[in-house]
């Protein structure tokens, strides 16, 4: 009966926590100075700066982290008083638990790369064999690794299904 008392008291969970505005990171290496286990996932988001398109890593979720702990150890004041961190998220007074799977999940978005740079409309150029410097006009996205794009060819609109890595920014 003490074992399963004790197991119970070592039950660490994944639960959410509301930050300060941009304060995540700070949160994040507060969490691990006093040995509590944070994640902050990020994503790398392609976009258009300046006319050039450039990588950023941005938060999956702004303004908000989880940490994996024992609500039975006392560490709940911690993350109460941790610098950048407003406190829990609650749900009818309690700390939200978040599954371990959805964490597991959110970890396998991580390593994907999302591009927001192409919205409908906008003027690229298809540099491949057949259609070199070809001016042409995004559609649609197929799929991860190739786009529909119109191009006028005998003075009509034309579909044309092109590499993403064939696409390039006018």
């Amino acid at each position: 009966m003490t074992d399963s008392i004790h197991a119970a008291k070592t039950d660490k969970k994944w639960f959410l926590v509301r930050c300060k505005s941009k304060q995540e990171q700070r949160a994040s290496v507060n969490f691990s100075n006093q040995s509590i286990t944070s994640y902050f996932p990020t994503v790398d988001v392609i976009k258009v700066v300046r006319g050039r398109k450039q990588t950023k890593q941005e938060a999956l979720f702004p303004g908000y982290l989880f940490v994996h702990l024992d609500l039975l150890s006392g560490a709940t004041s911690k993350v109460n008083y941790t610098f950048g961190v407003y406190g829990f998220v609650k749900f009818a007074g309690n700390p939200q638990q978040v599954p371990d799977e959805l964490i597991a999940e959110l970890k396998t978005l991580e390593n994907q790369t999302i591009d927001t740079s192409l919205q409908a409309g906008d003027q690229v150029m298809v540099n491949n064999d057949q259609y070199k410097n070809i001016s042409a006009i995004f559609l649609e996205a197929e799929s991860e690794k190739r786009s529909i794009l119109l191009i006028k060819l005998l003075n009509q609109q034309v579909k044309l299904s092109v590499e993403n890595s064939e696409i390039t920014f006018l």
